[in-house]
């Protein structure tokens, strides 16, 4: 068919041919231009770069893997014992923070126990070690110390065991002399024990009692005295009986350091103690003064009330207080305070003074406290 052209329609025809040709490469060019581009960013995308921080220096990972032990595995790190403490990721950047793991040794009273850790306070490191350590623990260095290398922690597992006891009150049988009784007739009155009971505090150190404090006395029941009358009159006289009438003591006839006063004044037998009370408590006391605060029941203190711990006598139990060696008649109080004192010593008292003299004059006794109502 070409043959049969005119030479000018030849030309014409292979200058079409050239420019189709032409425009063929281009176009492959741009297509293969676009397919790079393409695969360039394909690859920037789908790879991840992993900042490894191990304390002394950084290394970076490239990888088309996401995970971050697959970019650790990558990295020659000084121990294989380490943690990972901190990872920070921003789009395809990963910031990874590691920490080596070192021993420490706790040495405990008959034996010790190796871990491996990273850097923690002493506390942190005995309870991931199996204990449970508190306050009262001792250790060295101190629970909160900062330990970041090889060390020995010596360790004592310290405790505060509080119980109790009871114990029977002996009594005595007095011999006494009656000229109302014929001589040679003689009458015994038997006695009876009675009962109290003693609250304690142990302190057990890795399992062993090395220290027990006896917290305070309670009397339950007290002992009845036994008597045994002896005769002294003749057979031929008269007994003649006479009987004294005694005054009656009340709160209101003694001197005491309390301002407070009870509804009904508070009968006292010959020895100055209530004749009627629901119970007996003995323990020990301090003084206290004002400090400018008002008491834990928002009353404004002054003598007469008194600190307690409110799980032993609650706020507002009405009392009649003295020492045991009777130098001090503290007289009726009432419970509406409570102090520092209950931690250490949880069963004992705090007074209110005036003045702290009076408070320094006082120091600590042991007192009889009689709970009223």
């Amino acid at each position: 068919m070409i043959s049969k052209m005119s030479n000018y329609a030849k030309s014409i025809f292979c200058v079409g041919i050239r420019e189709i040709k032409k425009f063929s490469r281009i176009s492959l060019a741009l297509i293969l231009c676009a397919a790079s581009l393409f695969s360039a960013e394909m690859l920037r995308t789908s790879v991840n770069t992993f900042n490894i921080y191990d304390g002394n220096t950084t290394t970076s990972v490239h990888t088309v893997r996401g995970s971050v032990q697959a970019a650790l595995n990558c990295v020659n790190l000084q121990s294989e014992d380490y943690s990972v403490v901190y990872t920070e990721k921003s789009g395809n950047v990963t910031n990874v923070r590691v920490e080596y793991k070192f021993p420490v040794y706790i040495i405990l009273k008959d034996s010790y126990k190796t871990v491996k850790t990273k850097s923690a306070t002493v506390a942190e490191i005995l309870r991931n070690a199996g204990f449970s350590p508190n306050e009262y623990d001792m250790a060295e260095p101190s629970l909160d110390t900062l330990i970041t290398e090889e060390t020995f922690i010596y360790y004592s597992d310290v405790e505060y065991v509080s119980g109790s006891y009871t114990e029977s009150i002996p009594y005595e049988t007095k011999t006494v002399y009656s000229s109302k009784q014929k001589k040679g007739v003689n009458t015994v009155i038997a006695g009876t024990e009675g009962k109290k009971q003693i609250n304690y505090t142990n302190k057990v150190v890795d399992g062993k009692v090395v220290e027990t404090v006896v917290d305070d006395t309670i009397v339950l029941a007290e002992a009845k005295n036994g008597k045994k009358i002896v005769g002294t009159a003749s057979a031929n006289k008269t007994v003649k009986k006479t009987v004294k009438k005694q005054a009656v003591k009340t709160s209101e006839s003694v001197k005491s350091v309390s301002r407070l006063t009870p509804e009904t004044p508070i009968k006292l037998d010959k020895n100055g103690n209530p004749v009627n009370y629901k119970k007996k408590i003995t323990t020990g006391a301090t003084g206290y003064t004002y400090t400018g605060h008002k008491c834990a029941t928002g009353v404004t203190p002054k003598p007469g009330y008194i600190a307690v711990n409110p799980r032993v006598i609650p706020y507002g139990t009405k009392m009649y207080i003295k020492t045991t060696d009777g130098a001090y008649i503290y007289g009726y109080a009432v419970a509406a305070d409570t102090g520092g004192f209950v931690r250490s010593r949880p069963n004992n008292v705090d007074l209110f003074f005036s003045t702290r003299s009076a408070c320094i004059n006082f120091g600590r006794r042991d007192v009889e406290i009689y709970i009223l109502e």
